[in-house]
């Protein structure tokens, strides 16, 4: 690249990484408020909470990432379109590659990036946040239950303690599990105790009886027990072991060549497939996401438009093709011969986006939706102003 390129280059990879910064906070903001009662009920550690909040974030990349970029290459053309530097650059008989060039290099690292953390990052990070969320959930079965209290260790699994006697001794036991949707369990049990067998924790009930009911057909049936042990990891995810990890937590070795005896290559071997085709595609939507942002603002604009309209089109189409790409793994998750959905939407916009560019083709939003959200902008400050000028009185 030469020196305006990487003017270009240094200016967008800036404003992608303080975007990607930003965004990162906010949704580690949200993830931490919606774990926050979780963890306090447990007695977890911060240093514990803060770890787990931490390997989600592999996880987001492909999310954040695409997006920042985004916003940092709109806010990088359109300063340089209202500094004139866009108008100049034409003038001087300039192609339209000296702009593209370090938005292109800029999506193609960040596509580098998607693919090395969709294929050998994120699956590892997934795998060690449910292994810390089951350690937090054993520590709270075996050490901070509350007495009388129905405790919610997740959306479909409770348990209550009637007493909690010395020596890790539990009275009145009861735990309701519905993770399963076809099959809702309740154990009953007089007693019980927390113990190590084998060096896994387990908790040993006896003088019970356990009732599991067929959602299809209402079916109840109940045995009765005199003894029966539980691993205390049960309570920690419906998907504790190896075998059990859902797809998005295989290595892509494992969903090309799983272990047929393994729960979701029985249960859902389309899953497994459409998986590791999302992991092939997820890398193009960077690219894709900087040739839509070139569209929308990488044109030479005569005037000082609306900095709100590059940036309503940009966002919009990136969500919209997001959006597109999760509805079609959603659904080629029941139907892998669909999965090739995976792959048509990001290369068919990469056409489309490269084709409109290159002929000179420009979107823009229309002028009545401009001018509201200006307005709507406008409101909001004089709103805030007279807010700061009552507060100061």
């Amino acid at each position: 690249m030469n020196i305006l390129q990487r003017y270009i280059f240094r200016r967008v990879v800036v404003l992608s990484i303080a975007s990607f910064v930003a965004v990162l906070i906010v949704v580690w903001v949200t993830q931490i408020l919606s774990r926050i009662d979780f963890a306090i009920v447990t007695g977890a550690s911060l240093a514990a909470f803060f770890r787990a909040v931490v390997l989600m974030t592999p996880a987001l990349v492909g999310v954040i990432l695409p997006i920042s970029i985004v916003i940092g290459m709109v806010q990088v053309l359109n300063t340089m379109n209202a500094d004139s530097e866009m108008p100049v650059i034409s003038s001087a008989g300039m192609s339209r590659m000296m702009v593209a060039k370090p938005i292109l290099v800029t999506s193609a690292i960040a596509s580098i990036l998607v693919l090395l953390s969709s294929h050998f990052v994120e699956p590892q990070s997934l795998r060690g946040l449910r292994n810390a969320l089951v350690s937090m959930r054993t520590d709270l079965v075996s050490n901070f239950l509350r007495e009388g209290t129905f405790t919610k260790l997740d959306e479909n699994l409770t348990i209550y303690i009637d007493r909690n006697l010395p020596g890790n001794v539990l009275s009145g036991i009861m735990v309701s599990d519905t993770r399963d949707p076809a099959t809702e369990l309740i154990y009953y049990a007089q007693t019980g105790v927390v113990t190590e067998i084998d060096g896994n924790d387990v908790v040993v009930m006896t003088n019970g009886q356990i009732h599991r009911e067929n959602v299809k057909d209402g079916s109840v049936s109940v045995i009765r027990f005199n003894s029966y042990a539980i691993s205390l990891s049960q309570f920690g995810s419906t998907a504790t072991t190896a075998s059990y990890y859902p797809p998005m937590e295989h290595d892509t070795i494992e969903l090309l060549n799983p272990d047929p005896e393994s729960y979701y290559a029985k249960k859902t071997p389309d899953w497994l497939r459409t998986e590791f085709h999302r992991r092939m595609t997820d890398w193009l939507h960077p690219f894709l996401y900087g040739l839509i942002a070139l569209v929308v603002a990488g044109q030479t604009r005569s005037h000082r438009q609306n900095s709100f309209n590059t940036f309503f089109l940009a966002v919009g189409a990136t969500l919209l093709y997001k959006g597109a790409a999760y509805a079609a793994y959603g659904v080629a998750r029941h139907d892998s011969g669909l999965a090739w959905t995976l792959y048509a939407i990001p290369l068919g916009g990469i056409v489309l986006s490269a084709g409109m560019y290159l002929n000179g083709i420009t979107v823009a939003a229309p002028d009545w939706i401009a001018r509201v959200a200006t307005e709507l902008f406008d409101a909001v400050r004089r709103f805030r102003i007279r807010h700061a000028r009552a507060r100061t009185t």
